[in-house]
């Protein structure tokens, strides 16, 4: 078991702890080596250890070796090379050690302190449930981007056990009946934002930024060659997050398809998402309303609505209509001598779609505005009495999109209200 910062027992049942080792290995490390650059690289590490996200390699090599954020680590290895000689003096230290050592995951740029023992039962747990197969590789990377919420979506997708399986009223109805045919469950295929790097005057990476109309490295760079004011400024560093709400989302979406289909569904991020995938399978998409141009949703060439170059806006094609998302305030604390500021109502929208897919197959898009209709509209999809009123307003047709007002005070869902119910065509 790898825990970054907790205490663990040496062969004696005393605690070590990750401070204790790495004063010790950097003793060591110094009275060896002429350079200061790994024990310099080795401080950086230590300083990052209580950081649930590990640093990227750009990261590192800007704060160890000073590099500036145009340095292009495709290019070269140094933070590589360095961190391959740290790895190899880290073993040779711990070489006929017993206990908890330190290490550095290959791979990784990270420092953790690891219970040999507890290391090889973990692996041995893990290689008795299932072989790993590409897709959930790919979601051990997914999950390292994502929050702590969804690290259960590993567990939910792939340990989820076959007795759970069980008719389920929801699979009955117009929205999911479509969606599980052939007995197989659907793909999960979750939005996720995609980072890049600024650099000020200096070359120095400031800041991560995002634009919605940039969803990859090469979406940036087709925004360069059109702004080349931009270059050397803006940098590509492979870097995604799936927000946390997304995540949890999913995980909610997971645990409701899971006991309609004996066949796990499996979850993958809208950057991954292949061309094969999308033509052998039913999906689901959970992704924000302005996700969906940069993301070349398909739902868009049919939907009535449409978004707009403001975040918080949707606009109807059909009636003309723009509508608009506010955040709610809080109550006020009274001012002196005067009294509470009357609350603010906030307001959100919140999408879904049920659309034909490629070949034969068939989709669902969950989406919202902000953060509140999102979640609001996992709960509709799970809620059969809502479902069923949704099909009589679009008159119980598999094809259909919805839009509803969520409204919002002090943080807290007040109301849910469908607005718009109609049909969708292919056309």
């Amino acid at each position: 078991m790898i825990a970054p910062t907790s205490p663990q027992n040496d062969e004696n049942g005393g605690e070590v702890s990750i401070a204790d080792e790495a004063a010790r290995f950097r003793a060591v490390l110094l009275g060896d080596s002429r350079s200061t650059t790994l024990a310099n690289l080795f401080d950086y590490l230590l300083e990052r250890v209580d950081d649930p996200r590990a640093p990227k390699e750009i990261e590192v090599a800007m704060a160890v070796f000073g590099k500036s954020g145009a340095f292009d680590t495709s290019q070269n290895s140094m933070v590589r090379s360095h961190m391959h000689r740290l790895r190899q003096r880290l073993e040779r230290y711990n070489a006929g050690k017993a206990g908890p050592s330190l290490t550095v995951p290959k791979g990784e740029y990270r420092l953790v302190l690891v219970d040999p023992h507890e290391e090889v039962e973990a692996a041995e747990e893990l290689a008795a449930l299932s072989a790993p197969s590409s897709s959930r590789l790919w979601m051990r990377r997914f999950l390292t981007i994502a929050t702590a919420a969804s690290a259960l979506l590993w567990i939910a997708a792939f340990l989820w056990p076959d007795d759970r399986f069980q008719s389920s009223p929801l699979a009955k109805t117009v929205l999911w009946k479509p969606m599980i045919s052939g007995g197989r469950a659907p793909v999960i295929a979750v939005g996720d934002i995609y980072l890049f790097g600024t650099s000020g005057n200096e070359g120095m990476l400031e800041l991560l930024s995002r634009k919605s109309e940039l969803q990859s490295e090469a979406d940036l760079n087709r925004y360069l060659m059109m702004h080349p004011e931009h270059k050397g400024r803006l940098h590509d560093r492979g870097i995604y997050r799936v927000p946390s709400v997304q995540a949890n989302a999913t995980l909610e979406i997971l645990k409701l398809v899971s006991p309609m289909s004996k066949a796990p569904a499996d979850v993958v991020p809208m950057s991954r998402i292949s061309q094969d995938r999308v033509d052998s399978n039913n999906i689901v998409f959970i992704q924000y309303f302005s996700q969906l141009p940069a993301l070349r949703s398909p739902i868009l060439h049919m939907s009535g609505f449409a978004p707009t170059a403001d975040f918080n806006l949707i606009r109807d094609k059909v009636t003309g209509t723009v509508y608009e998302a506010r955040n709610s305030i809080d109550d006020a604390a009274p001012q002196r001598g005067g009294s509470a500021q009357t609350p603010s109502y906030g307001t959100d929208y919140g999408y879904i779609a049920s659309f034909p897919g490629t070949s034969g197959r068939h989709n669902l898009l969950i989406s919202g505005i902000g953060d509140a209709a999102l979640s609001q509209m996992v709960k509709v999809v799970r809620d059969k009495q809502l479902l069923d009123t949704l099909a009589r307003q679009t008159g119980n047709i598999s094809n259909f999109e919805a839009l509803y007002r969520v409204r919002t005070v002090g943080g807290l869902v007040f109301e849910t209200k469908l607005l718009v119910a109609r049909p969708l065509t292919s056309n």
